[in-house]
C-alpha cells in the first residue's frame, strides 16, 4: 500500500527562521523555492524577501529587522521572483496583489508558520451597546469601517442583500423570481462573531429575541441587534465582517502567484445566483484568482466565509468596475494548482469556478461546507467542488466529506478532458459525483478509482450530460431511506443537451436500494456501455431501472412506456409488475441484460451478481473495510489506455485481468485499507500546524 505522493516539499522545510532572516538580509540567490513542477527551476537571480509583522510599520523597508505592518504594503513592493514572508499574527485587510510574477519568477506570499498567520475579513467592534430586551443589545457601526470599497453595490456587507435565501426559507429573492416567498424576509452578507463563534443571522428582530447567539440588521436605522444570551456585551470579544473578500486582486489575469500557509476567515461574500448574467452576484470567494493563471494555492485553511471559500476561472463574473486585464485572453484561468488546503465550514461551498483550463485540484480536505443550508430554486451554485466549463482539469486525491446539503464534486456546463480520480467522497448531503450539461463523445471525461460512500441521495448522478467513462470506482451505501438511493442515476431533466455515451466499467456497486437507474436509449438519450461491474444483488431482485426521462417532457405516457419496455423484454417480460408508476421499469438482472440486447448493446454480459459484499468506513481512522465473497481475479475487466494506476498508484493488470474497484490488491474475503493518508482531518475550530505535514 503506497501513501499518497507528496509532490512538493512541505512548507515546514522552508520555515527555518534563521535561514529566512539571512535570506532577507543578504538578498541571496533564489533557486525556485516551493515552485510547482510545471514552473521551471529559476536561473540564479537576485530576489527580495519582504517581511511583514504585526509589530512593523508600513514606512519601513520590509527587511527582517524592519518589517512592514501590512501584507498589502509588501505586495506593493514585491516584484517577480520576490517573496512576501508574513510572521505570526492576525492581519485584518484585503490583500490585492497589484502585479503577478513571470515564468520561473513567481511572487510568493508565504506564512512563516502554518496556522499561525490569520488574514481576516472582519474587524474588532467595541461600540457602546444599548439594551433592547433581555439579552438583546444593539449598536450602529460606522460606515468608515467598511474599507473594501470597490464594488458595484456596497462595501458594507450588511447593506448587501443575499442573492438567494439560506436555511431552506423562501424570502424576497424567491418572491421576485418565482412569485412565492415573503418579500419582507431578507438576509444580508454580514457576519457577527462573538468569542470566535459565528452567530446565526435572523431576518426579523422578533426571531432574535427568541434565540440566543443570533443577530439581525435593521436597514432603516443601521442598527445591528445581537442576542448575547448570558454574555455581557462590553466584556465580549465581538467582530463584524467589514470586507467582502480577503485575498483577491483587483486586476484580472495576474499570473505566477504562490499563496501558502495562511488561515483566511470571515468575509461578507454573496451567493453566486445567476453569476453569468448578474455582475453583483459574481462568483467571489474569500480567496479569488480573478482569472489568474499559473497560481499555486497550497497549505492554506479557508474557513467561515459567508458563502464561498475560493473561486477560480475567468467566467465567474465580476462585482468590481470594469477591471484591467493583465494577460492575453488565452492565458486567463490556465494552469492553476489548488493543493493541500483546508476548505472547511463555509456558508455555501468549498471551491467554485467557471472557465478553467488545465487546473489541478488535489490533496485538499473539503468538509462541512454549506453551513447556511442553501437548498431549493436558484440555490444550485455550491458543492464541495463545483466547476463550470473546466477543460483538461484534474480533481485528484481530495477528501470531500460531511458537506451538508452539498454534492461532493459537481461538474457543470462542459468538462472535456477532465478527470475525477482517487478522491474519497463520503457522507455528503446530496450526491457524491454529479455531471451536468455537456454534449461529448465517448471517453471525453474520466471518473476513476474514487471511493464514493454514503452520500445521501445517490453516489454517481448524471443529467443532461454525455461522454464520461466511469471506471474502477467503489460506489457504496446509498441510504435506504433516501427517495433516490441509486448507485448510478442517469436521466434527462431538460432539453438543453443529450444524456448518453457513458461507460461504466469495472466498478463495485454495494448496498443500494437501486443499483442502476438509466434512461431509455432514445430521443435525447442513446447508447450506454456497461460491463465487468460487480453488483451487490440477487438474481430475483429488481435493482435495475430503465426510466422514461429520455427527453423533457417524457416522450411517452405511462401506458405507452409500459408497452414499450414490455416489448423490449420479449419472453422475459413480466408485464406491468415490472413498471413503477408508468415512469420506471424495475428489472431483474436477466431482464436488464435482455433489455440492452434488444437495443443492440451487449451491456453487462460479463458483470457479476453477488450477495454478501459489504463496505464500512471509520472516519476517525480512515479505515475502510470491504468484504468480497467472490474471487476478484475471476471477474475480468475492460482495459483503457488512459487508466493505468489504481487508487494507490499501483499498476493495473492489462489484457482483461484487472480487478474490479479502485484497489488492485483487493482479495477475496475481508479487506481493510487505510484510504486517507493526506492532511489530517481537523475538528471545527482547529487550525493546522507545521508539524502535521508529512
Amino acid at each position: 500500500m503506497k501513501p499518497h505522493p507528496q509532490r512538493y516539499p512541505p512548507i515546514a522545510s522552508f520555515l527555518d527562521s534563521q535561514f529566512l532572516i539571512e535570506f532577507a538580509m543578504i538578498r541571496s540567490l533564489c533557486i525556485g523555492l516551493c515552485i510547482a513542477s510545471f514552473v521551471p527551476m529559476l536561473s540564479p537571480c537576485l530576489a527580495n524577501t519582504f517581511v511583514v509583522a504585526t509589530t512593523g510599520s508600513d514606512d519601513a523597508k520590509g527587511t527582517a529587522s524592519a518589517p512592514v505592518r501590512t501584507i498589502s504594503r509588501a505586495a506593493e513592493m514585491a516584484m517577480p521572483g520576490d517573496t512576501v514572508l508574513v510572521r505570526a499574527g492576525i492581519y485584518r485587510e484585503r490583500v490585492s496583489p497589484p502585479r503577478g510574477g513571470q515564468p520561473g519568477k513567481p511572487i510568493t506570499y508565504r506564512a512563516e508558520q502554518w496556522g499561525r498567520v490569520l488574514i481576516k475579513g472582519s474587524d474588532l467592534w467595541q461600540p457602546t451597546w444599548t439594551e433592547h430586551a433581555d439579552g438583546v443589545y444593539f449598536a450602529v457601526p460606522e460606515e468608515s469601517v467598511f474599507t473594501d470599497d470597490v464594488y458595484l453595490d456596497s462595501a458594507n456587507p450588511f447593506r448587501v442583500e443575499m442573492a438567494s435565501t439560506p436555511y431552506n426559507r423562501n424570502g424576497k429573492p424567491e418572491k421576485d423570481r418565482f412569485g412565492y416567498g415573503d418579500p419582507k424576509l431578507v438576509y444580508n452578507c454580514g457576519q457577527i462573531i462573538v468569542g470566535d463563534e459565528l452567530f446565526e443571522q435572523k431576518p426579523f428582530l422578533d426571531e432574535v429575541e427568541l434565540q440566543a447567539d443570533s443577530w439581525t440588521f435593521d436597514s432603516d436605522s443601521g442598527r445591528i441587534y445581537v442576542h448575547f444570551g448570558d454574555r455581557i456585551p462590553s466584556q465580549s470579544v465581538v467582530e463584524i465582517t467589514t470586507r467582502r473578500r480577503i485575498f483577491a486582486p483587483h486586476r484580472l489575469g495576474l499570473g505566477h502567484i504562490v499563496v501558502e500557509g495562511f488561515v483566511l476567515e470571515h468575509c461578507g461574500n454573496n451567493y453566486p445566483t445567476n453569476f453569468w448574467s448578474t455582475p453583483i452576484w459574481a462568483q467571489s470567494g474569500a480567496l479569488g484568482l480573478r482569472g489568474g493563471h499559473h497560481w499555486i494555492v497550497r497549505n492554506n485553511m479557508i474557513r467561515y466565509a459567508n458563502t464561498v471559500a475560493i473561486d477560480v476561472g475567468f467566467k465567474g463574473g465580476s462585482n468590481e468596475p470594469a477591471p484591467e486585464i493583465e494577460t492575453d485572453q488565452d492565458s486567463l484561468g490556465t494552469s492553476n494548482r489548488i493543493e493541500a488546503n483546508y476548505l472547511v465550514d463555509n456558508g455555501a461551498a468549498g471551491l467554485i469556478g467557471s472557465g478553467s483550463i488545465e487546473m489541478v485540484v488535489c490533496d485538499n480536505v473539503i468538509m462541512r461546507n454549506n453551513t447556511l443550508g442553501f437548498i431549493g430554486n436558484k440555490r444550485y451554485e455550491h458543492a464541495g467542488i463545483k466547476c463550470h466549463d473546466i477543460r483538461d482539469g484534474r480533481i485528484e486525491r481530495n477528501y470531500i466529506a460531511n458537506n451538508p446539503l452539498n454534492d461532493g464534486v459537481w461538474l457543470d456546463n462542459r468538462f472535456p478532458g477532465t478527470r475525477i480520480s482517487r478522491n474519497l467522497i463520503v457522507n455528503n448531503g446530496v450526491k457524491g459525483i454529479f455531471l451536468e450539461m455537456s454534449d461529448q463523445d465517448w471517453d471525453s471525461a474520466f471518473v476513476d478509482h474514487n471511493i464514493v460512500i454514503g452520500n445521501t441521495l445517490n453516489q454517481f448522478y448524471v443529467h443532461d450530460a454525455s461522454g464520461s467513462t466511469v471506471i474502477h470506482n467503489l460506489f457504496a451505501n446509498s441510504p435506504t431511506e433516501s427517495r433516490n438511493g441509486q448507485g448510478a442515476y442517469i436521466y434527462q431533466v431538460t432539453s438543453r443537451t443529450r444524456t448518453y455515451h457513458h461507460s461504466l466499467f469495472n466498478n463495485l456497486f454495494v448496498n443500494h436500494r437501486v443499483i442502476m437507474d438509466i434512461n431509455y436509449p432514445s430521443h435525447l438519450s442513446g447508447p450506454q456501455r456497461l460491463d465487468h461491474n460487480v453488483y451487490d444483488a440477487s438474481a430475483d431482485q429488481r435493482a435495475f431501472i430503465v426510466n422514461s426521462a429520455s427527453d423533457k417532457p417524457s416522450p411517452w405516457n405511462p401506458a405507452e412506456f409500459i408497452a414499450l419496455v414490455d416489448q423490449d423484454l420479449g419472453h422475459l417480460s413480466t408485464g406491468e409488475a415490472s413498471i413503477d408508476d408508468g415512469k420506471k421499469a424495475k428489472l431483474t438482472f436477466d431482464q436488464w441484460q435482455a433489455f440492452w440486447q434488444s437495443h443492440g448493446l451487449a451491456n453487462d454480459q460479463h458483470s457479476v451478481l453477488t450477495q454478501g459484499i459489504s463496505v464500512s468506513y471509520k472516519p476517525q481512522t480512515h479505515e475502510l473495510t470491504l468484504f468480497v465473497p467472490l474471487n476478484p481475479d475471476q471477474v475480468g475487466s475492460n482495459d483503457h489506455p488512459s487508466i493505468d494506476e489504481d487508487y494507490w498508484g499501483s499498476p493495473i493488470a492489462p489484457n482483461g485481468h484487472a480487478r474490479p474497484g479502485p484497489f488492485q490488491n483487493l482479495k477475496q474475503g475481508e479487506n481493510v485499507f487505510c484510504v486517507w493518508r493526506g492532511l489530517p482531518v481537523l475538528d471545527r475550530g482547529a487550525v493546522p500546524q507545521s508539524s502535521m505535514l508529512p
